[in-house]
């Protein structure tokens, strides 16, 4: 395989300064390296994280809730088979039902609905039914603010809020073109003589930089077409570099191109210095082009991660940190099951359950009871 050569223009001491394009040039090319490197960085982190997640994380978070669905079995057959003041059949209320709660809703133990339903006031279903209704109507009035237009209740899935945003900004746009089209076949105002100018300048502008980036790959074609190459080894690595061409031709990826081209000394330092002006300014609409869509790609790629994580949007985060994240999830899932293992021991003894209860405070509603807040059993 061809060596990595940077692209990049230099000034020799015998020269003038450069150019404010060819400044540009080099600018624009270190931007497109540090987000090409971030990119790789993120989908080679993102790529380990989920290997992690799946083979350590997921079995420790089962294996815990394994083990809060028992603490719901045992808090229940005490709570049934002896008795408790009244503060204590309150705080084991809230411990059984908000764990019931959680478990049904994000593991689907749906086995645990009877329990529930014992100690609560409220059937699980009817609450689960409510709780879809608001979150269906809020999230109808999102859409409708967001799309500017009323929407029926069937066109809102509450269950797929990804699909239903997809679906409808799909029609949306499929309604945008038609009416786009529509507005087309009216007669047109006549345009002035300097619009007209303007149109032209920039589909001459559009089609030379099209054609500068159509130059570089066909003379990179030409050179390592493997066709052409009657040795065995020499076809093999050309048919590889023709690969390398055709993807980044593909993504009008400028750099990759340039870098090729000097990796197979096509073109030289010499000739990276002296690109004429006006290819120069073509080149570099492309590479600004190129930025642009490798910033959004790696804005975008980074969101999704956020998301994944349940990270703030003001909470700084890497590739690094991501991992970091994970192996910290992974020590706190196993001290979780370390501790309510624990004590579902201690808790078959009811005295030491009735004094651990002493010591129990209901959290506020604000906060996130359930086995996250569970004190450990001094």
């Amino acid at each position: 395989m061809a060596a990595h050569k940077v692209v990049h223009i230099k000034t020799a001491t015998a020269r003038a300064p450069l150019s404010p394009a060819q400044k540009k040039f080099n600018t624009l090319i270190k931007k497109i390296d540090a987000q090409k490197t971030a990119l790789r960085e993120w989908q080679e982190s993102y790529v380990q994280w989920s290997q992690d997640a799946v083979s350590k994380l997921e079995p420790l978070r089962k294996t815990l809730h394994e083990r809060q669905a028992d603490m719901v079995l045992l808090l229940d057959q005490q709570f049934t088979s002896h008795k408790f003041t009244a503060s204590q059949q309150d705080k084991l209320t809230h411990l059984i039902t908000e764990t019931c709660e959680e478990l049904i809703t994000l593991n689907q133990r749906d086995d645990l609905k009877a329990i529930f339903n014992k100690y609560s006031a409220d059937d699980f279903d009817s609450l689960e039914q409510a709780n879809d209704d608001m979150a269906h109507e809020m999230m109808k009035e999102m859409f409708e603010q967001e799309f500017g237009v009323s929407l029926d209740d069937a066109e809102i899935d509450i269950k797929d809020p990804e699909g239903t945003a997809e679906r409808l900004t799909k029609m949306f746009k499929q309604q945008h073109e038609h009416a786009e089209q529509e507005t087309a076949k009216r007669p047109q105002p006549k345009k002035s003589a300097k619009q007209l100018a303007k149109e032209a300048k920039d589909t001459e502008e559009a089609a030379n930089v099209s054609k500068s980036i159509q130059a570089v790959y066909r003379q990179l074609v030409v050179a390592l077409h493997p066709d052409r190459e009657p040795d065995p080894a020499e076809r093999e690595r050309k048919t590889e570099l023709m690969q390398q061409v055709t993807v980044a031709y593909s993504k009008k990826d400028l750099l990759k191109l340039l870098e090729l081209q000097l990796a197979v000394e096509q073109i030289d330092q010499s000739q990276l210095n002296n690109i004429n002006a006006d290819r120069l300014n073509h080149y570099n609409k492309i590479l600004s082009d190129q930025l642009r869509e490798l910033e959004e790609e790696v804005f975008f790629r980074e969101s999704e991660i956020r998301l994944m994580l349940d990270a703030s949007p003001f909470e700084p985060l890497s590739p690094k940190r991501m991992v970091g994240l994970l192996k910290q999830e992974i020590r706190t899932a196993q001290d979780m099951i370390a501790r309510v293992q624990r004590d579902l021991l201690a808790f078959r003894d009811v005295k030491q359950l009735k004094a651990w209860l002493k010591g129990y405070r209901i959290p506020e509603p604000d906060i996130d009871p359930f086995f996250d807040e569970f004190p450990p059993f001094p």
